[in-house]
């Protein structure tokens, strides 16, 4: 069994639609505070800052006591303030109100996050401010992002698109980067081995938390529909530890002591 958890939000805890939560979603979470499970939610929201976030999952019936997502470690990973921002209008606002300036004409950097309606000019924006700048950061690593049961690209997926567009490497906020986890690991204080982590993105979450030998958990209630859409193109060292549907059968698992 292991000793802690990360959980993912989108798709894990909450459904990518209705935004409201996904069955045995708030009895696993208050399963660990009964049994004083260490745990932390992860998330890569970037769309409202974190506090409002982390209520209106408090709102909807999660007793959630460790959180994080990208906005907590924002400032240790971007050196300039002026930068060409893409995302919601949700989080350019929250950017705003970080204490970054949106400058689309002389930036110093580039970030970017999600929206659905991304056009090919946007595209193309980012790699003119790409080629212009050093500093280039995505707010994760997300390979697909779903929304109204449709699949679009991710950060991840863009970010890689500007890299090879401008032969110019980046920096990423939220997961599966080193940093964002090495913060979540620091708030329980347990070793990399002794976490798994739950979540319903197995490119842009499980395979990077693989590699710091977390266990995973990979439930089909988000991104992913079926193992058949996923397990072919896993070598076999990518595959996760555990398959579930939903939180609810995480949670049997977790009360039989299997996980």
């Amino acid at each position: 069994m292991s000793k802690a958890y990360f959980i993912d939000v989108q798709g894990t805890l909450i459904d990518d639609i209705n935004k409201e939560p996904i069955n045995g979603a708030i009895e696993f979470i208050d399963t660990l505070n009964e049994k004083s499970i260490p745990y932390v939610v992860i998330t890569n929201n970037t769309k409202f800052k974190s506090e409002d976030f982390k209520k209106f999952l408090n709102d909807k019936g999660f007793n959630i006591k460790n959180y994080i997502d990208p906005f907590y470690i924002l400032n240790n990973v971007a050196d300039e303030k002026r930068v060409a921002a893409f995302g919601t209008e949700e989080f350019l606002k929250t950017m705003t109100e970080l204490g970054f300036e949106i400058d689309f004409e002389n930036p110093k950097g580039l970030i970017v996050s999600i929206k659905k309606e991304y056009t090919n000019e946007d595209y193309a924006s980012m790699i003119e401010t790409a080629l212009k700048v050093d500093s280039i950061i995505g707010m994760h690593d997300t390979s697909i992002y779903s929304k109204d049961s449709r699949r679009y690209p991710g950060v991840g997926a863009i970010m890689n698109m500007i890299k090879f567009a401008t032969n110019k490497d980046y920096k990423v906020v939220g997961k599966p980067s080193l940093g964002f986890f090495q913060s979540a690991k620091n708030i329980i204080d347990i070793d990399y081995k002794d976490i798994m982590i739950i979540s319903d993105d197995m490119i842009g979450d499980l395979i990077g938390a693989q590699k710091l030998e977390m266990s995973s958990c990979l439930v089909l209630s988000g991104k992913i529909k079926s193992k058949e859409e996923i397990l072919s193109t896993l070598d076999d060292n990518e595959k996760p530890n555990f398959i579930c549907k939903d939180m609810s059968e995480v949670l049997n698992l977790l009360n039989k002591g299997e996980i």
